[in-house]
């Protein structure tokens, strides 16, 4: 019950509450009442809330059907029950309790009815959206569609009605290779109750064959057996491409690693890759294994490096983080070429050349190193080695001494190849003379001095210096045992001797050539001797050995002959002086004679006819005279060169001419040959110069230019530039080979035969002897068959 009171603007608000009836009394004016009811009743929340007027007994059944008009109007009229307002009261409550559970069930009904539209929509728009066929089918082959989803269209290109109309059957667009496995494995999935998963090719409307993947399920009826199946079918043709696709790039992966692997297990250098960041170790090939000694080591982190053996010069192990693979983890950055020392199991020690550099990922993030490394060691020890014995060549080469680069090369010797080195030479009475002892140990090497004073070596004996020297062989001995030192030893003396050197393994090789032997070069490891991986000789040292006794024999050889050629030169000299100047003695009154002959011929045979026969043979007697003079001329010449006696007595000189009387003496010779004598640039280039050593070396040049000359023009022109004159001569004869042109200026050189062409050989070595005694220098411009320019440039005053 709400409390009741006149009607006002508020009165509204209550209309909000589920009321079951309103009670309007209108015993004082109905009218009032009237109005109340009509403005409660036109409220949008209480158009059918009854209402109950309460009237006076004087209420005309006009005011009454006033009442009524309103709709859902009721009235009692006095005098007023208690009973009957309850009755109706109650009544009305009792339609609003009907009214309330009437519009519970029908707001459930509603929104029942809102969910299945609402799931029927998301139905619809699930199936609309499913990417492939959502179908529903009988349970047997063909499999008949009673329902297929729009996608079917996209999927088969037939619409579903086509398919649920039985046009076309699914059965028939599965391809025939995959029908009979299809049928089975479906078979198989329903007879054990479970959903079945199949991956078949169809054929569409338009003949394309597409992979579609099946999922689907039995639905069971009441009798447990399968009515229908329900699935869905999705088009994996591009799936089933890309899967093809990645099958096949993962074949080519696999093919790509095993062909790496193959690579890297065929690698001449051993490898050994890391993970980044942490180092792990992730591959490595057998080489690398082999290079070290033993088994990889299994690294999960940079710690673990420190397990290896890598030493530095002095022996000390390498931290892990100093391992050039562990720098490249640390800073990114390759570490290229870096030699390390590996002590392996076996006790050797061996010097590896190592590379490590980074591999990143397309985003520029460090994800592994990887270290190649190989075995240089043999490398090594042939470059110590060959710098070594290019040392000693340079030694040997740098003086003609023998004995005092061999005692350096012994000194060199040590400790390269041993702790002590001996150098034992023959002499020629046949004994033995111990050139120089090399040592480690000074007290040694004073040993080896007074074991070679006491016991003086022999050719005679049967093993040592002596015996290598007499049998050319070289005396390898891996190890020396004290019983072989006994052996050896002559007396006790000798024995304390032999001992006291403390020899442990010993090589001599002999120093042979040309088929002499000049001595033996002994070497030897010692008891405390320096630390080295080795203490023992071998044939890899017995060969640098015999290498190093072969260079030094051609050292002493060469030196040996070169002394003798000295003397042969010297006494060669000696000859030719006195030769030349006993030659030139009878050919000063023959001149005469024949000058004084030539001048009576025609006073005393004036009218014979064999006078001018006679004068012809004088003429030819007087050239072969000059010529002979001019060939002992350059025998004397030559010796005095030689002997740096060349002397020059230089006075004014006028250039041009000197070669204008040198070109008239020879224009007859070259006339007679075929030849014309050009003289061309400046007539007077005066100089101070000895003048006869300028007729010298312009008869020379000319004579030559005669010689070679083919008959053909000779040009000679002088000319002057600043403080130097020049002299050319050129002919268009036979030329000279590129190779010969540096020769042509050598004692006794040609650049032709002499059967043809004659001459000692010596004319442009006198030249060029001159010519760089006044300060001058000659050069030569030739070509085959083009003929050949000599040059001479000299000084116009010279410094005395």
């Amino acid at each position: 019950m709400h409390k009741a009171f006149p009607w006002s603007e508020d009165l509204g608000d209550l209309l909000h509450e589920s009321l079951a009836c309103i009670v309007v009394d209108a015993r004082r004016s109905w009218a009032v009442g009237i109005e109340t009811a009509r403005r409660l009743l036109a409220h949008p929340h209480a158009p059918y809330i009854p209402v109950l007027f309460l009237g006076a007994s004087s209420c005309e059944e006009a005011d009454l059907l006033r009442g009524y008009t309103l709709g859902t109007v009721d009235c009692i009229l006095e005098p007023l029950s208690p009973d009957s307002l309850r009755l109706k009261v109650g009544m009305y409550l009792e339609q609003h309790q009907r009214q309330a559970l009437m519009r519970a069930a029908l707001e459930r009904a509603e929104h029942a009815e809102a969910a299945a539209r609402e799931s029927e929509r998301m139905l619809r728009t699930l199936l609309g959206n499913v990417p492939g066929m959502v179908y529903r089918s009988a349970p047997q082959e063909p499999w008949t569609l009673s329902y297929a989803s729009q996608a079917a269209l996209a999927l088969s290109g037939y619409l579903p009605e086509e398919l649920m109309e039985r046009r076309v059957t699914w059965a028939e667009l599965i391809h025939p290779e995959d029908s009979l496995r299809v049928q089975q494995e479906r078979k198989e999935a329903l007879a054990v109750r479970s959903p079945f998963t199949l991956t078949y090719r169809i054929r569409t409307r338009t003949g394309e064959e597409r992979w579609v993947w099946e999922r689907g399920v039995g639905i069971l009826g009441p009798d447990e057996q399968v009515q229908a199946l329900e699935g869905f079918i999705f088009d994996i043709t591009d799936f089933r491409g890309a899967q093809r696709e990645q099958e096949r790039l993962h074949e080519q992966l696999e093919f790509q690693h095993q062909r790496l692997e193959t690579i890297l297990q065929q690698l001449p250098v051993a490898v050994h890759i890391a993970e980044a960041p942490s180092g792990r170790t992730l591959n490595f090939n057998a080489q690398a294994e082999h290079i070290l000694g033993h088994a990889m080591i299994a690294c999960t982190c940079v710690r673990d490096y420190a397990q290896y053996h890598a030493i530095h010069p002095d022996g000390r192990r390498l931290a892990a983080e100093e391992y050039p693979i562990a720098r490249v983890l640390a800073t990114g950055k390759p570490q290229p070429q870096e030699e390390l020392l590996y002590d392996r199991p076996d006790g050797s020690v061996r010097v590896i050349l190592i590379n490590a550099g980074p591999i990143f990922d397309a985003q520029g993030a460090l994800q592994a190193v990887v270290a190649s490394f190989m075995d240089i060691t043999a490398l090594k020890r042939a470059e110590t080695r060959q710098s070594f014995l290019a040392s000693v060549s340079e030694t040997l080469a740098s003086s003609l001494d023998y004995e005092t680069t061999l005692a350096h090369v012994v000194q060199r010797a040590v400790p390269a190849l041993g702790d002590g080195c001996t150098l034992d030479m023959l002499e020629p009475d046949g004994s033995l003379r111990r050139l120089e002892v090399a040592h480690v140990d000074s007290i040694r090497k004073e040993i080896s001095r007074e074991l070679a004073h006491h016991h003086p070596l022999r050719l005679e004996d049967p093993s040592g210096p002596g015996a290598v020297i007499r049998t050319g062989h070289t005396e390898l001995r891996p190890e020396l045992t004290d019983e072989m030192l006994v052996g050896y030893a002559s007396d006790a003396r000798h024995l304390e001797l032999l001992r006291g050197t403390g020899v442990t393994s010993s090589l001599i090789v002999p120093l042979h050539a040309r088929d002499r032997t000049f001595g033996a070069l002994s070497f030897f490891y010692c008891r405390g001797g320096l630390p080295r991986a080795s203490r023992h000789y071998g044939p890899e040292e017995q060969r640098l050995a015999e290498e190093l006794g072969r260079r030094a024999a051609l050292a002493v050889d060469n030196a040996r002959l070169y002394r003798e050629a000295q003397l042969a030169v010297r006494v060669r000299d000696e000859f030719l002086s006195v030769a030349s100047h006993e030659l030139k003695t009878p050919l000063t009154p023959l001149h005469l004679k024949l000058s004084a002959l030539s001048r009576e011929i025609p006073r005393c045979c004036a009218g014979d006819a064999r006078s001018e026969s006679l004068q012809r043979h004088v003429d030819m007697a007087r050239r072969q005279l000059r010529k002979l003079s001019t060939l002992i001329n350059a025998l004397f010449d030559v010796s005095r060169i030689t002997q740096g006696r060349l002397t020059l007595e230089t006075a004014e000189t006028d250039l041009g001419e000197v070669l204008g009387e040198v070109v008239a003496w020879f224009a007859p010779e070259a006339a007679r040959v075929g030849s014309k004598l050009w003289v061309e640039g400046e007539p007077h280039v005066p100089g101070r110069w000895d003048r006869l050593r300028l007729e010298q070396i312009l008869t020379n040049l000319i004579s030559n230019a005669i010689r070679y000359g083919a008959g053909r023009p000779i040009h000679a022109r002088v000319e002057s530039e600043g403080d130097r004159a020049r002299l050319v001569v050129r002919d268009e004869g036979i030329g000279i080979s590129p190779e010969a042109q540096e020769r042509i200026f050598g004692k006794f050189e040609r650049a032709v035969s002499d059967r043809h062409y004659g001459g000692l050989g010596l004319g442009l070595y006198i030249t060029r002897s001159i010519v760089e005694a006044m300060g001058g220098i000659i050069r030569v411009e030739s070509r085959p068959g083009e003929g050949s320019t000599f040059t001479v440039e000299l000084p116009r005053s010279r410094q005395e």
